[in-house]
């Protein structure tokens, strides 16, 4: 297992956000996707470029077979990517994370590399 490093996301001279592998299960090969984006930089398709990039060295490149991002159950701008991209609602993980003295469940997509391919 690796634990990568983000890589900004640039727009016009500025950080507009950040992407990486949180980790890669190379027995499985199986990574997830992480990422942030500040809301100065929200609606222009940087972050579903900036995936969709992510997607073609995963399976391409590093030959994984499976992509998994999770994304908070009420962030509907964050889970629209996964959506936009082919991936498939796999499931939820109830009180996944504690944020602001909350507990928040994930949403779990995924996208294996022959569904990719079609």
């Amino acid at each position: 297992m690796a634990i990568y490093v983000a890589a900004p996301i640039w727009h016009k001279g500025q950080i507009a956000g950040s992407i990486g592998f949180l980790r890669i299960d190379w027995d499985a090969r199986r990574t997830e996707i992480g990422y942030w984006l500040g809301s100065d930089f929200e609606g222009k398709g940087l972050m579903s470029k900036a995936c969709n990039a992510l997607v073609v060295h995963a399976f391409n490149d590093l030959n994984l077979r499976k992509i998994e991002i999770g994304v908070a159950t009420y962030n509907m701008k964050s889970r629209a990517i996964p959506e936009r991209i082919g991936f498939t609602q796999e499931g939820t993980i109830r009180n996944y994370e504690l944020l602001h003295n909350q507990f928040l469940d994930r949403v779990i997509y995924g996208l294996l590399k022959e569904e990719w391919q079609q």
